[in-house]
């Protein structure tokens, strides 16, 4: 096999790889109104004051809920449209926003009330799932990957 036929089979072997990879989302985009995954209990009350409502880790918002766990968010979620991605994506646009803003998903769960598509940040340690209802994104969630 000579020089150019090598080069051209690993060219080719990259661009089906490339073309079968899925979203791979930065972990400074995993975030909701400045919240995000890993960020410190005391960060939170800094930026946002203390939680309408507490109970134990799980802390509510007027626009979002966090779950708190040693220290760290460990999962922050909202249902309302104030608040949005890094990128701009928030509660209420269509559901295409997505494919053009992340990319495919990582994964799409079909359930009875809805889709769930999810998205990986690029080191694997945090994802953003989007529920989507009626083709129209319902509630957004960063978390920790398990």
């Amino acid at each position: 096999m000579n020089f150019k036929t090598l080069a051209a089979f690993i060219c080719g072997a990259l661009m089906l790889t490339s073309s079968l990879c899925f979203a791979a989302v930065d972990g400074g985009k995993i975030s909701i109104g400045g919240i995000y995954p890993g960020m410190s209990e005391s960060a939170v009350i800094d930026a946002f004051g203390q939680p309408v409502y507490r109970d134990g880790d799980d802390w509510t918002y007027q626009t979002f809920k966090v779950e708190i766990e040693r220290g760290v968010v460990e999962k922050v979620s909202t249902t309302s449209d104030t608040l949005t991605t890094p990128d701009g994506v928030r509660v209420g646009l269509a559901a295409e926003s997505l494919n053009s803003t992340f990319g495919k998903a990582d994964k799409v769960d079909r359930e009875r009330d809805g889709d769930e598509y999810e998205y990986f940040s690029t080191d694997g340690t945090k994802k953003i799932e989007f529920k989507v209802v009626n083709g129209i994104i319902a509630k957004i969630t960063c978390s920790l990957r398990d």
